[in-house]
Protein backbone atom coordinates (compact mmCIF):
# COMPACT_ATOMS: atom_id res chain seq x y z
CA UNK A 1 0.00 0.00 0.00
CA UNK A 2 0.97 3.55 -1.18
CA UNK A 3 1.13 6.92 0.37
CA UNK A 4 0.81 10.25 -1.36
CA UNK A 5 0.47 14.26 -0.70
CA UNK A 6 -3.20 15.02 0.33
CA UNK A 7 -3.87 17.04 -2.72
CA UNK A 8 -4.08 13.77 -4.14
CA UNK A 9 -4.55 11.31 -1.63
CA UNK A 10 -7.75 9.03 -0.80
CA UNK A 11 -8.57 8.91 2.64
CA UNK A 12 -9.68 4.73 2.52
CA UNK A 13 -6.48 3.84 0.62
CA UNK A 14 -4.40 5.96 3.31
CA UNK A 15 -5.80 3.84 5.96
CA UNK A 16 -5.80 0.90 4.43
CA UNK A 17 -2.36 1.61 3.88
CA UNK A 18 -1.34 2.39 7.17
CA UNK A 19 -2.81 -0.42 9.18
CA UNK A 20 -1.14 -2.66 6.32
CA UNK A 21 2.05 -1.28 6.28
CA UNK A 22 3.17 -0.13 9.64
CA UNK A 23 3.16 -3.56 11.38
CA UNK A 24 5.93 -4.36 9.44
CA UNK A 25 7.91 -1.21 9.74
CA UNK A 26 7.96 -1.53 13.46
CA UNK A 27 8.43 -4.90 13.69
CA UNK A 28 12.02 -3.96 11.61
CA UNK A 29 12.59 -2.16 14.74
CA UNK A 30 13.09 -5.02 17.09
CA UNK A 31 17.09 -5.75 16.95
CA UNK A 32 18.84 -7.49 19.45
CA UNK A 33 19.44 -4.33 21.30
CA UNK A 34 15.60 -4.11 21.72
CA UNK A 35 14.75 -8.08 22.95
CA UNK A 36 18.05 -7.82 25.23
CA UNK A 37 16.32 -4.73 26.96
CA UNK A 38 12.93 -6.52 27.19
CA UNK A 39 14.47 -10.01 28.73
CA UNK A 40 17.11 -8.02 31.14
CA UNK A 41 17.08 -8.53 35.13
CA UNK A 42 18.54 -7.42 37.86
CA UNK A 43 20.29 -9.22 40.34
CA UNK A 44 18.67 -9.21 43.87
CA UNK A 45 15.41 -9.06 44.36
CA UNK A 46 15.42 -8.15 47.90
CA UNK A 47 17.42 -6.06 50.56
CA UNK A 48 19.18 -8.84 51.40
CA UNK A 49 19.59 -10.84 48.03
CA UNK A 50 20.97 -7.09 47.14
CA UNK A 51 23.31 -6.88 49.51
CA UNK A 52 25.01 -9.53 48.08
CA UNK A 53 24.57 -9.04 44.89
CA UNK A 54 22.34 -11.51 43.76
CA UNK A 55 24.11 -14.89 45.22
CA UNK A 56 22.31 -17.83 46.71
CA UNK A 57 22.08 -20.36 44.13
CA UNK A 58 23.11 -22.61 46.89
CA UNK A 59 21.96 -21.80 50.34
CA UNK A 60 19.42 -18.35 51.42
CA UNK A 61 17.34 -17.67 54.13
CA UNK A 62 14.72 -14.89 52.48
CA UNK A 63 12.54 -14.91 49.40
CA UNK A 64 15.32 -14.17 46.90
CA UNK A 65 15.55 -18.03 47.10
CA UNK A 66 12.27 -17.69 44.52
CA UNK A 67 14.20 -15.55 41.94
CA UNK A 68 17.24 -17.59 42.19
CA UNK A 69 16.74 -21.34 43.28
CA UNK A 70 13.46 -22.29 44.91
CA UNK A 71 15.05 -25.26 46.35
CA UNK A 72 17.05 -22.91 48.71
CA UNK A 73 13.53 -21.97 50.71
CA UNK A 74 14.37 -25.58 52.35
CA UNK A 75 16.71 -24.38 54.66
CA UNK A 76 14.35 -21.38 56.13
CA UNK A 77 14.04 -21.85 59.95
CA UNK A 78 10.47 -20.06 60.23
CA UNK A 79 7.53 -18.65 58.38
CA UNK A 80 8.36 -15.35 57.44
CA UNK A 81 6.68 -12.07 56.15
CA UNK A 82 8.70 -9.26 54.53
CA UNK A 83 8.51 -6.05 52.56
CA UNK A 84 10.82 -3.81 51.26
CA UNK A 85 11.06 -0.09 49.72
CA UNK A 86 12.87 0.58 46.14
CA UNK A 87 14.72 3.52 45.20
CA UNK A 88 16.74 3.85 42.03
CA UNK A 89 19.21 6.88 40.79
CA UNK A 90 20.42 6.22 36.70
CA UNK A 91 23.23 8.18 35.77
CA UNK A 92 24.52 8.43 31.72
CA UNK A 93 27.40 10.82 30.76
CA UNK A 94 27.01 10.67 27.35
CA UNK A 95 28.89 12.17 24.60
CA UNK A 96 27.66 13.50 21.47
CA UNK A 97 30.12 12.89 18.55
CA UNK A 98 30.11 13.77 15.19
CA UNK A 99 32.79 14.25 12.56
CA UNK A 100 34.52 17.35 14.27
CA UNK A 101 32.88 17.62 17.10
CA UNK A 102 32.05 16.64 20.65
CA UNK A 103 30.31 17.28 23.64
CA UNK A 104 29.58 16.05 27.23
CA UNK A 105 26.20 15.71 29.08
CA UNK A 106 25.36 14.02 32.09
CA UNK A 107 21.64 12.82 32.29
CA UNK A 108 19.98 11.71 35.70
CA UNK A 109 16.52 10.02 36.49
CA UNK A 110 15.18 8.54 39.65
CA UNK A 111 11.91 6.50 40.86
CA UNK A 112 10.94 5.02 44.10
CA UNK A 113 8.52 2.55 45.02
CA UNK A 114 7.62 -1.00 46.74
CA UNK A 115 10.74 -3.41 45.96
CA UNK A 116 8.85 -6.53 47.06
CA UNK A 117 6.58 -8.14 49.48
CA UNK A 118 6.55 -11.57 50.34
CA UNK A 119 5.02 -14.44 52.16
CA UNK A 120 7.33 -17.66 53.24
CA UNK A 121 5.13 -20.97 54.66
CA UNK A 122 7.41 -23.68 56.96
CA UNK A 123 4.93 -25.92 57.07
CA UNK A 124 5.05 -28.65 60.34
CA UNK A 125 6.64 -31.98 59.51
CA UNK A 126 7.68 -34.20 61.64
CA UNK A 127 10.76 -34.89 59.44
CA UNK A 128 12.38 -32.74 56.91
CA UNK A 129 11.49 -30.12 55.55
CA UNK A 130 8.47 -28.30 53.44
CA UNK A 131 8.14 -24.55 52.68
CA UNK A 132 5.71 -22.79 50.04
CA UNK A 133 5.97 -18.69 49.54
CA UNK A 134 4.61 -16.54 47.13
CA UNK A 135 6.60 -13.19 46.59
CA UNK A 136 5.90 -9.51 44.22
CA UNK A 137 8.89 -8.41 43.71
CA UNK A 138 10.67 -5.37 40.76
CA UNK A 139 13.50 -7.14 38.98
CA UNK A 140 14.23 -4.39 36.74
CA UNK A 141 13.86 -0.90 35.23
CA UNK A 142 14.18 0.34 32.38
CA UNK A 143 14.37 4.23 33.40
CA UNK A 144 17.27 5.94 31.74
CA UNK A 145 17.59 9.35 30.32
CA UNK A 146 20.16 10.96 27.80
CA UNK A 147 20.01 14.24 25.93
CA UNK A 148 22.31 15.68 23.86
CA UNK A 149 23.36 19.04 22.19
CA UNK A 150 26.30 19.34 19.25
CA UNK A 151 26.76 20.59 15.75
CA UNK A 152 27.19 18.80 12.67
CA UNK A 153 28.43 20.03 9.50
CA UNK A 154 28.59 16.28 7.72
CA UNK A 155 24.78 15.39 7.36
CA UNK A 156 21.35 16.24 8.56
CA UNK A 157 18.42 13.98 9.95
CA UNK A 158 16.94 15.13 6.68
CA UNK A 159 18.89 12.79 4.73
CA UNK A 160 18.01 9.95 6.69
CA UNK A 161 14.16 10.21 5.57
CA UNK A 162 15.06 9.96 2.35
CA UNK A 163 13.58 6.57 0.93
CA UNK A 164 16.17 3.78 -1.12
CA UNK A 165 14.73 3.48 -4.63
CA UNK A 166 12.42 0.85 -4.13
CA UNK A 167 10.33 2.88 -1.17
CA UNK A 168 8.66 4.70 -3.67
CA UNK A 169 7.20 5.28 -7.25
CA UNK A 170 6.65 7.99 -9.26
CA UNK A 171 3.24 8.36 -10.94
CA UNK A 172 1.91 11.42 -13.22
CA UNK A 173 -1.50 12.79 -13.28
CA UNK A 174 -2.57 15.86 -14.69
CA UNK A 175 -0.66 18.05 -12.58
CA UNK A 176 2.26 16.13 -12.88
CA UNK A 177 4.79 14.01 -11.68
CA UNK A 178 4.24 12.91 -8.00
CA UNK A 179 5.58 10.42 -5.62
CA UNK A 180 3.96 7.34 -3.86
CA UNK A 181 5.49 5.91 -0.65
CA UNK A 182 5.99 2.51 0.72
CA UNK A 183 8.11 3.86 3.96
CA UNK A 184 5.68 5.56 6.53
CA UNK A 185 8.92 7.89 7.42
CA UNK A 186 9.49 8.91 3.77
CA UNK A 187 5.69 9.90 3.22
CA UNK A 188 5.43 11.76 6.74
CA UNK A 189 8.40 13.88 5.50
CA UNK A 190 7.45 14.46 2.44
CA UNK A 191 4.31 16.07 3.66
CA UNK A 192 6.22 18.14 5.86
CA UNK A 193 9.25 19.11 3.47
CA UNK A 194 11.65 17.72 5.17
CA UNK A 195 12.24 15.96 1.65
CA UNK A 196 10.83 17.20 -1.76
CA UNK A 197 11.12 15.75 -5.16
CA UNK A 198 13.42 17.44 -7.76
CA UNK A 199 12.60 17.80 -10.98
CA UNK A 200 16.40 18.30 -11.81
CA UNK A 201 17.06 15.46 -10.57
CA UNK A 202 13.96 13.24 -12.35
CA UNK A 203 15.13 14.74 -15.89
CA UNK A 204 18.74 13.37 -15.02
CA UNK A 205 17.45 10.18 -14.42
CA UNK A 206 18.24 9.85 -10.62
CA UNK A 207 17.00 6.58 -9.31
CA UNK A 208 16.10 8.78 -6.01
CA UNK A 209 14.95 12.02 -7.22
CA UNK A 210 14.45 13.86 -3.35
CA UNK A 211 16.91 16.51 -1.52
CA UNK A 212 16.60 17.41 1.70
CA UNK A 213 15.68 20.75 3.48
CA UNK A 214 18.81 20.36 4.45
CA UNK A 215 21.59 20.35 1.69
CA UNK A 216 24.32 22.81 3.13
CA UNK A 217 26.53 24.00 6.08
CA UNK A 218 26.15 22.86 9.80
CA UNK A 219 22.90 22.41 11.56
CA UNK A 220 22.41 22.36 15.71
CA UNK A 221 21.01 18.97 16.68
CA UNK A 222 19.29 18.64 20.10
CA UNK A 223 17.43 16.34 21.69
CA UNK A 224 16.48 13.82 24.03
CA UNK A 225 15.97 9.43 24.49
CA UNK A 226 14.37 8.59 27.81
CA UNK A 227 13.68 5.54 28.58
CA UNK A 228 11.24 4.65 31.88
CA UNK A 229 8.75 2.14 32.96
CA UNK A 230 9.70 -1.72 35.30
CA UNK A 231 9.09 -5.51 35.20
CA UNK A 232 7.53 -6.90 38.10
CA UNK A 233 7.77 -10.41 38.16
CA UNK A 234 5.30 -12.69 40.57
CA UNK A 235 6.16 -15.39 41.74
CA UNK A 236 5.19 -19.06 43.34
CA UNK A 237 7.36 -21.85 44.34
CA UNK A 238 8.28 -24.54 47.23
CA UNK A 239 11.17 -27.13 48.63
CA UNK A 240 10.99 -29.94 50.39
CA UNK A 241 13.72 -32.06 51.48
CA UNK A 242 13.67 -35.73 49.19
CA UNK A 243 16.35 -36.64 51.55
CA UNK A 244 18.56 -35.83 54.12
CA UNK A 245 20.20 -32.71 53.65
CA UNK A 246 18.73 -32.46 49.84
CA UNK A 247 15.98 -29.97 49.21
CA UNK A 248 14.32 -29.75 45.68
CA UNK A 249 12.35 -26.58 44.94
CA UNK A 250 10.24 -25.74 42.01
CA UNK A 251 8.80 -22.21 41.15
CA UNK A 252 6.30 -20.75 38.50
CA UNK A 253 7.07 -16.96 37.67
CA UNK A 254 4.92 -14.41 36.00
CA UNK A 255 6.71 -11.64 34.66
CA UNK A 256 4.75 -8.03 34.33
CA UNK A 257 5.82 -5.19 32.80
CA UNK A 258 5.77 -1.95 31.05
CA UNK A 259 8.29 -0.13 28.93
CA UNK A 260 8.38 3.71 27.18
CA UNK A 261 10.80 5.34 25.61
CA UNK A 262 10.70 8.66 24.39
CA UNK A 263 12.95 9.98 21.34
CA UNK A 264 13.30 13.72 19.84
CA UNK A 265 15.82 15.01 17.59
CA UNK A 266 15.49 18.70 16.99
CA UNK A 267 17.71 20.12 14.17
CA UNK A 268 18.08 24.31 13.72
CA UNK A 269 20.08 26.36 11.33
CA UNK A 270 21.26 28.69 13.48
CA UNK A 271 24.25 30.02 11.34
CA UNK A 272 21.74 30.41 8.57
CA UNK A 273 23.72 28.58 6.18
CA UNK A 274 20.32 27.37 4.38
CA UNK A 275 18.91 30.67 3.25
CA UNK A 276 17.03 30.34 0.20
CA UNK A 277 20.16 30.91 -1.96
CA UNK A 278 22.66 28.82 -4.04
CA UNK A 279 20.18 25.86 -4.42
CA UNK A 280 19.28 25.86 -0.77
CA UNK A 281 16.05 26.18 1.14
CA UNK A 282 15.05 28.65 3.50
CA UNK A 283 15.49 25.80 6.26
CA UNK A 284 14.91 27.16 10.06
CA UNK A 285 14.51 24.14 11.95
CA UNK A 286 12.87 20.13 11.95
CA UNK A 287 11.22 18.73 15.08
CA UNK A 288 11.36 14.43 14.80
CA UNK A 289 10.07 12.62 17.70
CA UNK A 290 9.06 9.02 18.17
CA UNK A 291 6.84 7.41 20.97
CA UNK A 292 6.74 3.73 21.91
CA UNK A 293 4.96 2.22 24.75
CA UNK A 294 5.17 -1.49 25.61
CA UNK A 295 3.46 -3.69 27.73
CA UNK A 296 4.42 -7.66 28.56
CA UNK A 297 3.43 -10.90 29.90
CA UNK A 298 5.48 -13.94 30.64
CA UNK A 299 5.60 -17.11 32.29
CA UNK A 300 8.08 -19.45 33.10
CA UNK A 301 9.35 -22.01 35.54
CA UNK A 302 11.82 -22.62 37.83
CA UNK A 303 13.60 -26.17 39.36
CA UNK A 304 16.57 -26.73 41.94
CA UNK A 305 18.44 -28.59 43.91
CA UNK A 306 20.42 -27.32 47.05
CA UNK A 307 23.04 -29.99 49.27
CA UNK A 308 24.34 -29.70 52.35
CA UNK A 309 27.34 -31.55 51.03
CA UNK A 310 29.13 -30.94 54.68
CA UNK A 311 28.17 -28.98 57.92
CA UNK A 312 29.99 -25.81 56.51
CA UNK A 313 29.59 -26.18 52.58
CA UNK A 314 26.65 -26.03 50.32
CA UNK A 315 26.11 -26.80 46.97
CA UNK A 316 23.17 -26.30 44.80
CA UNK A 317 21.75 -25.82 40.86
CA UNK A 318 19.02 -24.54 39.30
CA UNK A 319 17.45 -24.13 35.43
CA UNK A 320 14.61 -21.57 34.24
CA UNK A 321 13.00 -22.68 31.63
CA UNK A 322 12.40 -20.12 28.45
CA UNK A 323 10.39 -17.09 29.41
CA UNK A 324 7.18 -16.98 26.88
CA UNK A 325 6.22 -13.06 26.88
CA UNK A 326 3.45 -11.80 24.98
CA UNK A 327 4.19 -8.18 23.87
CA UNK A 328 1.54 -5.19 22.73
CA UNK A 329 3.06 -2.05 21.41
CA UNK A 330 1.59 1.64 20.54
CA UNK A 331 3.44 3.53 18.59
CA UNK A 332 3.49 6.88 16.90
CA UNK A 333 5.61 9.36 15.04
CA UNK A 334 5.84 13.40 14.83
CA UNK A 335 7.48 15.65 12.53
CA UNK A 336 7.39 19.65 12.23
CA UNK A 337 9.45 21.41 9.87
CA UNK A 338 9.39 25.16 9.95
CA UNK A 339 11.18 27.61 7.56
CA UNK A 340 12.91 30.85 7.00
CA UNK A 341 9.58 32.83 5.86
CA UNK A 342 7.46 31.29 8.21
CA UNK A 343 5.74 28.63 7.12
CA UNK A 344 5.46 25.52 9.09
CA UNK A 345 4.33 22.16 8.07
CA UNK A 346 3.40 19.16 10.62
CA UNK A 347 2.34 15.89 10.73
CA UNK A 348 1.26 13.31 13.27
CA UNK A 349 -0.78 14.83 15.72
CA UNK A 350 -4.37 15.92 13.37
CA UNK A 351 -6.89 14.24 12.59
CA UNK A 352 -6.85 10.80 10.39
CA UNK A 353 -2.35 11.39 10.15
CA UNK A 354 -2.07 8.09 11.79
CA UNK A 355 1.27 6.74 9.29
CA UNK A 356 3.58 5.98 11.09
CA UNK A 357 1.14 5.47 14.54
CA UNK A 358 0.03 2.09 15.16
CA UNK A 359 -0.23 -1.12 17.00
CA UNK A 360 1.21 -4.59 17.14
CA UNK A 361 1.32 -7.88 19.06
CA UNK A 362 4.44 -10.61 18.77
CA UNK A 363 5.73 -13.04 21.46
CA UNK A 364 9.17 -13.41 22.23
CA UNK A 365 10.68 -16.78 24.29
CA UNK A 366 14.10 -16.26 26.17
CA UNK A 367 16.60 -18.96 26.46
CA UNK A 368 17.52 -21.19 28.63
CA UNK A 369 18.93 -20.43 31.85
CA UNK A 370 21.36 -22.77 33.92
CA UNK A 371 22.95 -21.96 37.52
CA UNK A 372 25.42 -23.45 39.69
CA UNK A 373 26.70 -22.43 43.17
CA UNK A 374 28.25 -22.82 46.00
CA UNK A 375 27.95 -21.52 49.64
CA UNK A 376 30.58 -21.99 52.69
CA UNK A 377 30.77 -21.37 56.09
CA UNK A 378 33.80 -20.51 58.01
CA UNK A 379 33.15 -19.53 61.56
CA UNK A 380 30.82 -15.76 61.27
CA UNK A 381 31.56 -16.03 57.49
CA UNK A 382 29.70 -17.21 54.62
CA UNK A 383 31.22 -16.88 51.27
CA UNK A 384 28.93 -17.55 48.33
CA UNK A 385 29.60 -18.00 44.45
CA UNK A 386 27.35 -18.32 41.54
CA UNK A 387 27.74 -18.88 37.55
CA UNK A 388 24.79 -18.79 35.14
CA UNK A 389 24.79 -19.78 31.54
CA UNK A 390 22.37 -18.51 28.80
CA UNK A 391 22.71 -19.00 24.73
CA UNK A 392 21.42 -15.72 24.23
CA UNK A 393 21.05 -16.44 20.33
CA UNK A 394 18.32 -19.12 20.88
CA UNK A 395 16.30 -16.28 21.45
CA UNK A 396 13.36 -16.08 19.14
CA UNK A 397 10.50 -13.90 18.01
CA UNK A 398 6.84 -15.08 16.59
CA UNK A 399 4.05 -13.36 15.48
CA UNK A 400 0.79 -14.84 13.60
CA UNK A 401 1.06 -11.32 11.06
CA UNK A 402 4.68 -11.13 10.21
CA UNK A 403 7.36 -13.51 9.12
CA UNK A 404 10.12 -12.70 11.80
CA UNK A 405 12.54 -14.61 9.73
CA UNK A 406 15.13 -12.17 9.12
CA UNK A 407 15.21 -10.40 12.83
CA UNK A 408 15.74 -13.87 14.24
CA UNK A 409 18.58 -14.43 12.16
CA UNK A 410 19.91 -10.99 13.13
CA UNK A 411 19.45 -12.44 16.51
CA UNK A 412 21.54 -15.84 16.26
CA UNK A 413 24.16 -14.04 14.19
CA UNK A 414 24.79 -11.04 16.61
CA UNK A 415 24.21 -12.71 19.84
CA UNK A 416 26.27 -15.16 21.58
CA UNK A 417 26.23 -17.42 24.79
CA UNK A 418 27.51 -15.70 28.17
CA UNK A 419 28.43 -16.68 31.75
CA UNK A 420 27.39 -14.51 34.45
CA UNK A 421 29.73 -14.47 37.77
CA UNK A 422 28.49 -13.32 41.11
CA UNK A 423 30.26 -13.50 44.11
CA UNK A 424 28.71 -12.25 47.78
CA UNK A 425 30.26 -12.19 51.51
CA UNK A 426 28.40 -12.11 55.10
CA UNK A 427 30.31 -11.51 58.23
CA UNK A 428 27.94 -11.92 61.13
CA UNK A 429 28.74 -10.17 64.26
CA UNK A 430 25.37 -11.34 66.35
CA UNK A 431 22.81 -9.10 65.68
CA UNK A 432 24.58 -7.41 62.94
CA UNK A 433 25.23 -8.75 59.82
CA UNK A 434 27.82 -7.26 56.71
CA UNK A 435 27.29 -7.92 53.52
CA UNK A 436 28.96 -6.83 50.26
CA UNK A 437 28.99 -8.67 46.97
CA UNK A 438 30.74 -8.73 42.95
CA UNK A 439 29.63 -9.51 39.77
CA UNK A 440 30.23 -9.13 35.92
CA UNK A 441 27.96 -9.95 33.08
CA UNK A 442 29.11 -9.95 30.42
CA UNK A 443 27.60 -8.51 26.96
CA UNK A 444 26.17 -11.01 24.80
CA UNK A 445 26.62 -9.15 21.44
CA UNK A 446 29.08 -10.55 19.52
CA UNK A 447 31.96 -7.89 18.89
CA UNK A 448 32.47 -8.92 15.45
CA UNK A 449 29.28 -8.29 14.48
CA UNK A 450 29.27 -4.76 15.20
CA UNK A 451 32.73 -4.65 13.43
CA UNK A 452 31.94 -5.80 10.40
CA UNK A 453 28.82 -2.79 10.14
CA UNK A 454 31.90 -0.51 10.50
CA UNK A 455 31.25 0.17 14.24
CA UNK A 456 33.82 0.69 16.84
CA UNK A 457 33.13 -2.04 19.68
CA UNK A 458 31.65 -1.09 22.51
CA UNK A 459 32.13 -2.72 26.05
CA UNK A 460 28.65 -3.48 27.30
CA UNK A 461 29.48 -5.82 29.83
CA UNK A 462 27.68 -4.55 33.21
CA UNK A 463 29.57 -4.74 36.25
CA UNK A 464 27.90 -5.18 39.77
CA UNK A 465 29.42 -4.01 43.13
CA UNK A 466 26.79 -4.77 46.32
CA UNK A 467 26.78 -3.82 50.11
CA UNK A 468 24.36 -4.01 52.73
CA UNK A 469 23.49 -3.93 56.52
CA UNK A 470 20.96 -6.73 58.33
CA UNK A 471 19.85 -5.44 61.74
CA UNK A 472 17.99 -8.01 64.25
CA UNK A 473 15.99 -6.01 66.25
CA UNK A 474 14.78 -9.12 68.02
CA UNK A 475 14.11 -12.77 67.50
CA UNK A 476 11.10 -12.07 65.30
CA UNK A 477 11.99 -8.50 63.52
CA UNK A 478 14.52 -7.74 61.05
CA UNK A 479 15.78 -4.53 58.98
CA UNK A 480 18.40 -5.18 55.89
CA UNK A 481 19.59 -2.34 53.78
CA UNK A 482 21.06 -3.21 50.36
CA UNK A 483 22.44 -1.08 47.88
CA UNK A 484 24.01 -2.42 44.37
CA UNK A 485 25.73 -0.42 41.43
CA UNK A 486 25.67 -1.21 38.05
CA UNK A 487 28.17 0.10 35.80
CA UNK A 488 28.04 -0.10 31.59
CA UNK A 489 28.90 1.73 28.43
CA UNK A 490 26.46 2.05 25.36
CA UNK A 491 26.34 3.51 21.98
CA UNK A 492 23.24 4.81 20.54
CA UNK A 493 23.13 5.97 16.80
CA UNK A 494 20.98 8.82 16.50
CA UNK A 495 20.03 7.85 12.53
CA UNK A 496 21.12 4.97 10.72
CA UNK A 497 22.06 4.61 6.53
CA UNK A 498 24.12 7.55 6.56
CA UNK A 499 27.22 8.03 6.49
CA UNK A 500 29.16 10.00 9.29
CA UNK A 501 25.87 9.76 11.38
CA UNK A 502 25.97 11.45 14.60
CA UNK A 503 25.83 8.73 17.34
CA UNK A 504 26.12 8.91 21.44
CA UNK A 505 28.39 7.46 23.47
CA UNK A 506 27.75 6.76 27.33
CA UNK A 507 29.17 5.84 30.68
CA UNK A 508 25.99 4.36 32.39
CA UNK A 509 25.08 3.77 35.84
CA UNK A 510 22.53 2.39 38.17
CA UNK A 511 22.23 3.19 42.10
CA UNK A 512 19.05 0.91 43.36
CA UNK A 513 18.95 0.74 47.30
CA UNK A 514 16.32 -1.42 48.89
CA UNK A 515 15.47 -1.40 52.39
CA UNK A 516 13.46 -4.18 54.06
CA UNK A 517 12.06 -5.56 57.31
CA UNK A 518 10.88 -9.59 57.73
CA UNK A 519 9.24 -10.86 60.56
CA UNK A 520 8.74 -14.16 61.84
CA UNK A 521 5.45 -15.72 62.06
Amino acid sequence: MVFQRPIRMVSFLVLTGVLTLLPSALVRAQTADDVLRYADRTPGVTAYGMGIAGTGIARLDDASALAVNPAALGWLQESVVSGAFSSLRSTSDGTYVAPGYASDRRNTLTDSGIGNLSYLFKAPTTRGSLVVGAAISSVHSFDRATAFDGENGSNSVTDYFIPYADEFALLEDAEGLYPEFSRALSFIAYETYAIDLDQGLVDAGDPVPFLPAVTFGTVTQTGVIEDTGRMTEIALGGAVEAAPDLMVGFGMNIPVGSFERYRLIEERDDVNDNDGTNGTTDFAYLTFSEQLSTTMVGVNGRLGVSAKVHPSLFFGATIETPTLFAIEEEYGTYIETGFDNGDLFSYGDGPGQDAGSGAFDYTMRTPWKIGLGFHYQAGPAQFKADVEWMDWSQLELQSSTYDFREENLEIRNVLQSVMNVRLGAVVDFGNVQLLAGLGIHPDPRRTSAFMNEGFLPVDRDRSLTSLGLRYRFNERMTMTAGWMLEQMKDRTDLYTDISDAPYLTEDVSRQRLLVGFTFGL
